[in-house]
């Protein structure tokens, strides 16, 4: 038991650094399971908790554990099992987007490991994932105060001042991290950030409905900026409705020239705009609203959506897909590419189209954005919308989107090889 308590006992930090140990991890199994009183049934008891919470059966781990310690003379006897049991419930609830659930479980945590980070960590990340920024960054802070040392929680922290548009003390955060750990992603970040700060010091800001705009100084920026965002909030409302979901979120907005547009985002020639957590549009020379920009705008916006839905566990084919959809509600091109594939039997293979359109040769660009509203577009409009919102939610809580096709369609006898051979068909007539 000696060798059990001490793992109990260290730092989050040791733990991880032993976690990969075979022969710790079995000395800390068997040590658990060595009664923790006299009493054959609350051993038993003990064992099983144990074994729930090694098959990551959490809840019903928690519910034995708390049996335990309304009758234990001494309940801080199973506190760490209980510590161990709330913090997988809460990081395994998270994965699936449970967040509600997620954050409970880090909340009671902490009543068993009240110097675990960890749970923090957990809850931070909650809501972070839910675009709730500054209540992450108030979150961390606090951990901070029991970890003042974790370059990862100083990672998160810069991450949540990033997503909130606080360029300033995101760098602060992210450069911290760095002195503190040696981690290629923080670098990544960090390099970043300093580009994007470097232009976005010259830009006006300001906070509108859901959304908060960066634009350039200007009369005229100013003009075009308060109609970007009427739209912006149409689209909110439209496809809000359409999905039944409104995220209470603030979207970052960033209008740049196209020279800064290209600076920031690296993007290919192609691309009129990018959602990556920040929707960033290139104004050019633009000076006021048109069908074309309007379609733009709505398109980004469905990436919002469909980030804080599908919690990026989705084709690019159907993000994409969807995106043009909402798009061409406002402005609509023939779709030509898609019908001389089609004649030409020509298509591209839905595997290329599961992963980055970047990564595709500049000819077929336009036939990927077509082939994938075409496909969309069908679903939708065969099925309806409350099909396509259900199958972004069982995506969102981590099904594999072949199955999660085939669930959410199962009641018309379709899954994924059968959609497609409907939707080809429907091409021809």
């Amino acid at each position: 038991m000696t060798r059990l308590r001490k793992w109990l006992n260290d730092s989050p930090h040791e733990r991880k650094r032993n976690r990969n140990n075979p022969f710790l991890l079995f000395l800390l199994l068997a040590a658990l399971i060595v009664p923790v009183t006299s009493n054959a049934s609350t051993n038993q008891q003990v064992e099983e908790s144990v074994r729930l919470i090694k098959q990551k059966e959490y809840a019903q781990a928690l519910d034995l554990l708390h049996e335990l310690e309304t009758s234990l003379l001494n309940p801080e006897e199973i506190s760490k099992l209980l510590a161990f049991a709330y913090l997988g419930r809460g990081y395994q609830q998270l994965s699936l987007n449970n967040f509600s659930a997620a954050r409970e479980a880090f909340l009671e945590g902490r009543r068993y490991g009240q110097d675990d980070v960890r749970f923090w960590q957990g809850e931070a990340m909650t809501l972070f994932k839910q675009g709730q920024y500054p209540e992450a960054v108030s979150v961390l802070n606090q951990a901070l105060g029991i970890a003042p040392q974790s370059a990862d929680v100083y990672q998160l922290l810069g991450k949540s001042y990033y997503a909130d548009g606080r360029m300033a003390e995101a760098l602060d955060a992210l450069t911290r991290s760095s002195e503190l750990g040696d981690n290629s992603e923080v670098t990544k970040l960090l390099e970043k950030v300093r580009r994007e700060w470097q232009i976005e010091q010259e830009m006006g800001q300001e906070v509108r409905g859901h959304f908060q705009l960066s634009f350039a100084d200007g009369g005229q920026s100013d003009n075009l900026a308060t109609t970007i965002v009427e739209t912006l909030e149409d689209a909110y409302s439209e496809l809000g409705s359409d999905l039944g979901y409104y995220p209470d979120v603030k979207v970052p907005v960033l209008l740049y020239s196209r020279k800064d547009f290209s600076s920031v985002t690296n993007s290919p020639d192609w691309a009129g705009a990018v959602y990556d957590g920040k929707i960033r549009l290139p104004l050019g020379g633009m000076h006021h609203m048109s069908d074309q920009l309007a379609a733009m705008l709505y398109h980004e916006y469905m990436h919002v959506l469909v980030h804080f839905r599908a919690n990026r566990n989705i084709p690019v084919w159907l993000n994409e897909g969807l995106a043009e959809l909402a798009g061409r509600r406002i402005h609509s091109l023939p779709l030509e590419s898609l019908q001389r594939a089609s004649e030409e039997n020509q298509l591209i293979h839905w595997d290329e189209l599961t992963g980055p359109f970047t990564g595709l040769a500049d000819n077929k660009v336009r036939l990927a954005y077509e082939q994938s509203y075409s496909l969309v577009y069908f679903l939708v409009d065969r099925f309806g919308w409350h099909k396509m919102a259900e199958l972004l939610e069982r995506l969102g809580k981590r099904q594999a989107w072949q199955a999660a096709i085939a669930a959410v369609y199962h009641d018309y006898g379709l899954d994924w090889p059968a959609i497609l051979k409907e939707w080809q068909t429907s091409l021809v007539r």
